[in-house]
């Protein structure tokens, strides 16, 4: 319809400001009145005409009701529904879990005899308990904590790891005959579980869904050809850092050889290796706001496509065209429509395709699975001669973090974002690095 410009000018008393029921009746009095004197001038409450403008009135008041609940919904401070306030923290790039797990430092312990003339320590047969050693509580069978990392009763050395103490055994002539090892290891309250999908048709960006409301943390997550897939905090990173453990390296014989040391250095355990490296398997780990349950997504790229009687087929990354993301070389942006097909630079992750996955996640955690000192002293799963109890209790279970603690979380973690910015970022980050990995003593950065 044509619009003049005598039209922007026309009076009116229609006072927009007014949303809530009683003010916009009474400027719908009003209107009628002034529009409408001879058409009508019954305003008592019985009347039909009234009942037309109240519920006129009433609808009014709901969309205005509705127009401002959205508005306050859409931002952080002001959101009070929970689903919303995990959806914007989550766009400021802090992911929340449904309830959060109990930790404790748990005592294991271990007798060895000696050997040679000196009757040291016979270190010759003692175990390396992988991780995921079960202990349970002896006042809650239900209760159980896993191991976060190996115990090794063959090195000691580093900070977190006690050295070989004063032998707890002698013969009649006062000679050791039996020292009792210690090692100290973080533990996790909760359960391992494992499920296994078989995908056949590849789909972009595919979510597998766990159908568990209390996902702890997912421990790995392998297809049928023994490949392993991880998990990065979102799919864009395609670098991340892998540790491994001196029994599953090749180039490594026990756990203070790492590399050519020198005679004082590798005198030191370092049990682990760190290394930066490139990978298209991966996958985020997301809640779902509405049924809480927590699922798995991956990329949506594909290397080939084989499938019996099909033809080859690429999946093609034409909508990252322009993009530069990390990762991506700019040969590849810059590259023809037909190289960019055929390309394998999958900056947003592969997609499994004609695969089983099999994904292991702990579950757990929760107000209840906090534990008193010596409750923890249960083996589940490990025949091993071994001792353990918790000296300290363990804490830190709750049902999950309440709004306001979302909401301030989500903003301290928005204004960080894990970044270093001055020396004193830099030289703390390289201090922070875990003992497990070598421990460095001086850091010194220059601008």
């Amino acid at each position: 319809m044509a619009y003049s410009e005598k039209q922007k000018y026309i009076p009116s008393n229609i006072n927009y400001l007014n949303k809530d029921f009683s003010s916009i009746k009474q400027d719908l009095i009003e209107y009628t009145k002034s529009y409408f004197p001879d058409t009508y001038k019954d305003f008592n409450e019985t009347s039909p005409g009234m009942m037309l403008i109240e519920l006129s009135s009433y609808v009014g008041d709901v969309l205005s009701y509705y127009v401002d609940y959205n508005y306050k919904e859409n931002v952080l401070s002001t959101a009070t529904e929970r689903r919303n306030v995990v959806r914007l923290a989550e766009f400021l790039g802090y992911k929340t879990n449904n309830i959060t797990p109990s930790l404790v430092k748990l005592k294991i312990t271990h007798d060895v005899g000696v050997q040679g003339d000196n009757n040291d320590p016979d270190l010759s047969n003692v175990p390396v308990l992988d991780r995921g050693l079960q202990i349970g509580s002896n006042i809650d069978s239900n209760l159980i904590f896993e191991t976060l990392e190996e115990v090794d009763f063959s090195i000691s050395g580093s900070p977190d790891v006690p050295p070989i103490g004063e032998p707890t055994s002698f013969d009649d002539n006062g000679f050791a005959t039996g020292y009792t090892l210690t090692r100290f290891v973080s533990a996790i309250s909760g359960e391992t579980k494992t499920k296994t999908f078989t995908i056949t048709t590849p789909t972009k960006f595919l979510e597998l869904d766990l159908n568990e409301t209390n996902v702890v943390d997912i421990i790995d997550c392998t297809d049928s050809s023994n490949q392993k897939w991880y998990e990065v905090p979102y799919l864009a990173q395609d670098r991340i850092l892998k540790e491994t453990h001196y029994t599953s390296d090749t180039l490594r014989d026990t756990g203070y050889s790492l590399g050519d040391l020198s005679d004082d250095v590798s005198a030191v355990s370092i049990p682990y290796s760190l290394e930066y490296i490139k990978t298209n398997k991966k996958f985020t780990k997301n809640v779902d706001a509405n049924t809480n349950t927590t699922k798995l997504q991956f990329g949506n790229g594909l290397y080939r496509y084989n499938v019996t009687g099909s033809s080859n087929s690429v999946f093609s990354v034409i909508e990252q065209q322009g993009l530069n993301l990390a990762g991506v070389p700019a040969t590849t942006m810059n590259a023809a429509v037909d190289s960019l097909v055929a390309n394998n630079s999958l900056n947003l992750g592969e997609t499994p395709a004609n695969t089983v996955l099999n994904i292991r996640y702990r579950v757990g955690g929760g107000a209840d699975s906090n534990a008193q000192v010596g409750e923890l002293t249960k083996v589940l799963n490990s025949t091993e001669a071994i001792t353990v109890t918790n000296e300290e209790p363990a804490s830190g279970g709750t049902d999950g973090q309440s709004v306001e603690e979302i909401k301030e979380n989500a903003k301290s973690y928005f204004a960080t974002q894990l970044r270093c910015v001055t020396k004193e970022d830099y030289k703390a980050r390289i201090l922070n690095l875990p003992s497990k990995f070598g421990n460095i003593a001086k850091a010194h950065v220059e601008r």
